[in-house]
């Protein structure tokens, strides 16, 4: 049962919550449960069964999938102010096809499924929320499927870095990272060696510059040459990047947390 005020706010705020009546979210705060997991914690495994979806509070967490060769792909970053395994509940779907495991120091609430979707029958304006929602994640999947397609590694990080920096300058950017570069190599489909190799290369070539939680970009018409592919010389869409550099809404909740 949730009853921190603060929690509480940053749940109704969220669109999958916002729509329900006083009554509904107080009887879903009666089922749902807070969670805290350190980095690196798993909360559930592939295979597990799904009956529960998750809010993040604060913090981040990273699902994966395993393959049968035992080596583990990074699916997608969730941080906070996000929900993950929702989408579950309408396709029936008995299991998690991922597992899940805390990044940093996080907090969750877990919500029941069931109890969710029987409110759900009875609210369309919540429904309509849930419609919204995914068509933003369909849409970010589009860019990841055609930033994925590319198939030269190289190609990809640069793609990456083109789409995430802000600009500085005429000819400078920065790319805030929120997530170990482990987990970005990962996300991109590049081997974690492959991807420091990558990474030396550009700092000797001046084209970047490493730091902690950052790579800034120190030429950007150097990254636009060493690219060579058409997306470099055209508008770089930004509309949902891998990372995030400004607040989720939840940011704001004074939770203790690394």
């Amino acid at each position: 049962m949730i009853t921190d005020p603060q929690i509480k706010a940053c749940i109704h705020q969220h669109h999958l919550f916002s729509a329900l009546g006083e009554e509904e979210l107080c009887r879903l705060l009666g089922q749902a449960a807070k969670i805290t997991l350190a980095a690196h914690e798993n909360l559930f495994y592939q295979g597990d069964l799904a009956k529960r979806f998750y809010l993040v509070i604060q913090g981040h967490l990273q699902l994966y999938r395993t393959s049968l060769q035992g080596q583990d792909k990074v699916i997608e970053v969730v941080r906070e102010g996000r929900t993950f395994a929702e989408a579950l509940m309408f396709s029936r779907q008995a299991s998690y096809p991922v597992s899940a495991q805390a990044v940093s120091h996080c907090t969750l609430v877990s919500f029941d499924s069931e109890g969710y979707l029987a409110m759900l029958r009875g609210n369309p304006d919540a429904c309509i929320a849930i419609m919204a929602e995914m068509s933003v994640r369909l849409r970010k999947d589009i860019n990841e499927v055609e930033l994925l397609s590319v198939q030269n590694a190289q190609s990809r990080l640069l793609l990456f870095l083109l789409r995430n920096m802000q600009k500085i300058g005429d000819n400078q950017g920065r790319v805030e990272l929120d997530i170990p570069k482990r987990v970005l190599a990962s996300r991109l489909s590049i081997q974690p060696e492959t991807f420091s190799r990558l990474m030396k290369k550009m700092v000797t070539e001046g084209i970047i510059g490493e730091s902690r939680g950052a790579i800034d970009i120190k030429d950007l018409a150097k990254l636009y040459t060493s690219a060579n592919m058409p997306l470099a010389n055209q508008a770089i869409q930004t509309s949902e990047p891998l990372i995030r550099s400004g607040k989720a809404p939840c940011q704001q909740i004074a939770i203790e947390m690394v």
